[in-house]
Formats: structure tokens, sequence, C-alpha cells
């Protein structure tokens, strides 16, 4: 019996992320016949601070590069500040779909909640960190991030992180005040199937925000949720269901 053909798929990750992030899912992509295509953004090397000054809308064009490279239209899937690029690209570049897992909002929604302050509070104290290159504590890691996942597995999850540039951060967690407007998302220019998921104990990306986000798409978007699951649903336990749901998905689409 002759496989049905899987296009392409590119994988975003997030802040302070890295390719390797990736690889359960990755693993079980491949294994359902698709071929993979990670993305390291610019300078998302383990102590490599040349991130410092690089903007979001850098992010983008390295991506949209990578797809239109490819042989044809790609499938999209992106993972916290990954998924807000995801969006972009989408909107920018003709895909197949995009995936957004955790992903962060688009410019028309105000991302900050009380929840995420312990967290963040220390990184946005520094007036300079526009201009810098930060990195998360692992104490802020565990507790924006990592919250669900074993704390055996955690040291080595911290391990892969990486330098962020501060002029991200802010373009991304401000929303309507990024008066530059490079986190605005043209949703009507959007013309793939689009699929959001979230976890409800996510912390960095608060379940508020992502309601919001799905209410701001509609129709336009297919939105699930996972009570169990917070901000890593590329390693919690359960990871596996996502995919396997995922493939499902698009399978159908």
């Amino acid at each position: 019996m002759t496989q049905p053909h899987r296009p392409p798929i590119v994988l975003v990750h997030g802040m302070w992320g890295q390719p390797s992030l990736w690889a359960n899912w990755q693993q079980k992509l491949e294994a359902a016949g698709y071929s993979c295509h990670p993305v390291r953004l610019p300078h998302h090397h383990p102590g490599d601070k040349r991130v410092a000054g690089f903007s979001l809308n850098d992010y983008v064009n390295v991506v949209k590069e990578v797809v239109r490279s490819l042989p044809e239209p790609a499938i999209l899937i992106g993972h916290s500040l990954g998924g807000l690029i995801t969006q972009r690209v989408a909107a920018e570049t003709r895909l197949r779909a995009g995936v957004l897992v955790n992903t962060a909002a688009p410019g028309a929604i105000f991302p900050l909640r009380p929840g995420s302050l312990p967290g963040m509070a220390r990184s946005f104290a520094n007036p300079l960190l526009w201009r810098q290159a930060f990195k998360l504590k692992n104490w802020e890691a565990s507790y924006l991030i990592f919250n669900c996942l074993p704390k055996a597995e955690r040291p080595a999850a911290l391990a892969d992180l990486v330098p962020e540039s501060g002029q991200v951060a802010y373009e991304v967690a401000f929303g309507q005040l990024n008066f530059k407007g490079t986190n605005r998302v043209n949703k009507q220019a959007i013309q793939c199937p689009l699929l959001a998921i979230a976890g409800q104990q996510d912390r960095i990306i608060p379940i508020a925000v992502s309601r919001r986000m799905a209410a701001w798409y509609g129709e336009q978007l297919t939105y699930w949720e996972y009570p169990q699951h917070a901000h890593w649903l590329l390693g919690e336990p359960g990871w596996e269901d996502v995919v396997e749901r995922l493939l499902k998905w698009l399978a159908q689409h």
C-alpha cells in the first residue's frame, strides 16, 4: 500500500532554546514519516552572547529563509516564542499548516500576568536589558518553564538553555506597547490551518493569555488545552499523547 505524501516539517524553538530541545518530538514525527528541519535561531548556542541586539524580525527572516528553501510548502511547528514566529511566517509565507505549542501571544494581546512575575521580575528590572543577552537563573526557569517536569529531569533541561536577546524579550512581552509592531500578526493573511496547544499549568504563557489568543483567532484556529500540562509540552510526562493527537490532526489537514 502506498504511503500518503507527508510534507516537510520545520521546527522552531523558543526563547533560551536550541534545536536539541525538539529531540523527543522530532523522533516521533520522523517515525511517522515526516522529514524534520529544526531551525537554530541566530547565535542560540551555549554561552553565546552575540545574540544581544537581535530582533524578532531577524528571527522571523531566518525561519522564512528555511521555509522558502524547501521544495514544497512546509508544516511549521513553533514552541513558545517559536509559536509567535510561526504566526508571523504563516501570515507572510505559504505554509501547509501552522502548529503553535505553548505559544507567545501576538501583539493584539497583552501577555504579562501576575503569575509570571516571580520568574521575570529580575530580568525586566534591568534597565539595560534591551541591549544585552540574558539567561534565566535555574530557579526562574524551573518556576516558569519546567514546573511540571519531574525534578530528576530538570538539570538536563536547564543545561540546554542558552542566552537570549533582551531586545526580543521586550518586543514580545508588552503587547501593543511594542510600538515597532514586530509582534503584530496579520491574521487575515493566514491561509493555512492553524492549531494551538496550551497547558493550563503554564506560568510563562498563562492559560488566560492562550484563551484570549484563541478567542482572537476564533474559527480560524483549532485550540487544545491540557489541564495536567505546563510550558514544557516538549518533554513533560504525557508529551507522547500530545504528539499522537497532533499526528492525527495533521493527517486530517
